[in-house]
């Protein structure tokens, strides 16, 4: 199994809607997927149908109160086959606190515990480094880093990169960078290409050369609940995460 962590310390960039839509991906293209809301706002689990205000199910904070720890009751099939979700609910974060102060464990899932079934496992983060996302990274093989096409968002990154680091020095050395992807890019503006540019000469190599664009439908499927390729097959950004997808495969070996 190869655990992947989409994060980035700022909001907004399309992490949500990248980690959905390249799960979802991996999904179509074979590869049995699990897609784990790590953040307390439910952004993954509304966008893959389970809106916590509208169909209860067993989520994450299910999973740690249960006394047997069985995280298998709280994983759920998707309509797109090979792909299931692991839930989240605004009381993540408080439940979380809780338990680790009962039973001062610093991190609540590890990957014992993620059935094998699964050859791919993305984990969405908050838009902060707290310890839903600590819990993620220490687990994780790869981070891959959405970044919006925006001056401002690049000045966030060093927050972002900085938290890599010291992950990788600390936490987890065995945590590889899988790459840093551009969203929200807008192809009618001279500024977009001018922060690609400048991401290319930051990151070099770990910048993917596949883009995720300004597109209606990405917005439509998520208030759908569904990814974009079962919502818009046809869409724009259909294809781009479709791209991106397969070139991270690559990148992964699988």
């Amino acid at each position: 199994m190869k655990i992947i962590v989409v994060l980035n310390n700022k909001g907004g960039v399309g992490k949500t809607t990248s980690a959905v839509n390249i799960a979802a991906w991996c999904a179509r293209l074979g590869k049995k997927t699990l897609i784990a809301d790590f953040d307390p706002s439910a952004g993954t689990s509304r966008h893959l149908g389970f809106d916590p205000d509208v169909n209860r199910v067993k989520t994450l904070c299910d999973y740690l109160v249960d006394e047997n720890r069985d995280l298998n009751a709280a994983i759920h099939s998707c309509s797109e086959a090979n792909l299931s979700c692991l839930p989240a609910e605004p009381a993540l974060s408080d439940f979380y606190l809780e338990v680790a102060n009962e039973e001062e464990n610093h991190f609540f899932i590890n990957r014992e515990q993620i059935p094998e079934e699964f050859e791919l496992l993305f984990c969405d983060c908050p838009p902060n480094m707290g310890p839903l996302a600590m819990n993620a990274l220490a687990i994780a093989d790869y981070a891959l880093v959405p970044v919006q096409a925006q001056f401002l968002a690049l000045a966030g990154l060093a927050v972002t990169d900085d938290l890599l680091d010291k992950t990788r020095r600390h936490l987890n050395p065995h945590l590889q960078i899988l790459g840093y992807f551009v969203t929200h890019f807008d192809r009618r503006t001279r500024s977009a290409a001018e922060i690609f540019e400048l991401l290319q000469q930051r990151y070099g190599p770990l910048l993917l050369q596949q883009v995720i664009g300004m597109n209606v439908k990405l917005v439509e499927a998520a208030r759908a609940g569904q990814p974009i390729l079962s919502y818009a097959p046809r869409a724009r950004g259909t294809q781009e995460y479709g791209e991106l997808t397969r070139a991270l495969l690559t990148r992964i070996g699988v």
